[in-house]
């Protein structure tokens, strides 16, 4: 009796055993499906450029405007799926490299951007981007009497490898002071929000990674 119940035990662990195997070829070779979920795609990497201005419809505008705007619009940018942003600015590290090799003048790395594209192209080359965005305020009024501010904001998002500008933006923003005691700053600040707010929306928009799958209508059942 003893040796017929060692051979059962031998003979069920040898069973044991190669279902244990098959199952470990399985999940080798992929036939069972792992329950970890897919990586994300790579976000790929965005650098936002200081907005110039246009000097006669938006001659108004202060200097700083424009990297003001560009400073907002990377915050606005931050939480995107699809882009990692980051603001230019001359001090960056790759730039001050170039600098120092001789491979950009000091003129070179300074705005205008949107105007000057070649300019833009070589700078965002030279940080190694996947895409640069390039911006002009390209209108800006305030009305004294109504306390009111419209400005318009025009943007080129571009492929850094190529130079092709893959899409164009227009957007604006207006603010009014109403029965407020608000200043003509304020208001351009309110103005400004808005106008960058629906740039953001644009761009995220531009991206898979950002945009959410459109819910796809029931089929009506057949009569």
């Amino acid at each position: 009796m003893g040796t017929r119940k060692l051979l059962a035990c031998v003979v069920v662990g040898a069973v044991l055993a190669c279902m244990l195997a098959a199952c470990s070829d399985a999940a080798l070779f992929g036939l069972i499906k792992s329950k970890s979920k897919a990586k994300a795609a790579p976000r790929q990497s965005l650098i936002v450029f200081p907005f110039d201005k246009d000097s006669e419809s938006a001659a108004n505008v202060p200097d700083e405007f424009g990297k003001d705007v560009a400073e907002v619009l990377r915050t606005t940018l931050a939480n995107s799926k699809g882009y990692a942003v980051m603001l230019y600015k001359e001090r960056l590290m790759p730039i001050q490299r170039a600098l120092a090799d001789n491979a950009v003048k000091e003129q070179e790395t300074k705005s205008p951007y949107f105007t000057d594209k070649p300019k833009a192209d070589r700078l965002a080359d030279i940080l190694a981007t996947d895409y640069y965005l390039i911006g002009s305020v390209e209108s800006y009024t305030y009305d004294k009497d109504k306390k009111a501010v419209d400005l318009a904001l025009k943007a080129d998002l571009v492929l850094t490898k190529t130079g092709k500008v893959m899409q164009e933006f227009m957007v604006g923003g207006s603010a009014a002071a109403g029965a407020q005691a608000m200043e003509e700053d304020e208001l351009r600040s309110i103005a400004a929000g808005k106008a960058v707010e629906a740039l953001g929306e644009k761009i995220l928009s531009t991206s898979s990674a950002d945009t959410k799958p459109t819910a796809q209508p029931k089929p009506k059942p057949k009569k």
